[in-house]
């Protein structure tokens, strides 16, 4: 083999240009050392995401919970729609995140009956085992005929 100079090189020149060559080095180094690190970084927020998701729906159940109770036809129908949206919640919302939990209602009404116009309406829900709680208030219409 011809080197720099037009000479032939021996077969040590030759093995150690080779083994001096750093050409590629600061991509496995990259690899070998940011690798290790960014795979916990990604558990990690993967864990934070999950988390913030689970919130987000248990908030939204709230929500639609209450929501459907304040819009029920009549006060006697109003804990049937609000228990309906749950089980909806419970059995096809929190198997897509593989989770098995039990949720519970609690109402509170700001009026006697629950559905007096310009009253507020809170709907807690708490996930059990987690122990994570939700809120939300509605305020029934004020147009509508208590009843």
């Amino acid at each position: 083999m011809i080197g720099r100079r037009g000479l032939m090189m021996s077969r040590g020149e030759r093995l150690q240009k080779i083994l001096s060559d750093e050409s590629g080095s600061a991509v496995l180094e990259f690899v070998m050392i940011g690798l290790p690190l960014f795979i916990p970084l990604a558990l990690y927020l993967n864990t934070v995401q999950s988390t913030a998701q689970g919130l987000s729906d248990l908030n939204n159940a709230a929500r639609q919970v209450a929501r459907a109770f304040i819009t029920s036809p009549s006060e006697a129908l109003a804990p049937v729609r609000a228990n309906e949206v749950l089980a909806l919640y419970e059995n096809q919302i929190l198997p897509t995140h593989g989770e098995r939990s039990r949720l519970s209602m609690s109402i509170q009404c700001e009026a006697e009956p629950c559905l007096t116009p310009d009253a507020k309406v809170t709907i807690e829900i708490t996930e059990s085992p987690s122990g994570r709680t939700a809120h939300a208030t509605q305020v029934v219409d004020a147009w509508r005929s208590s009843g």
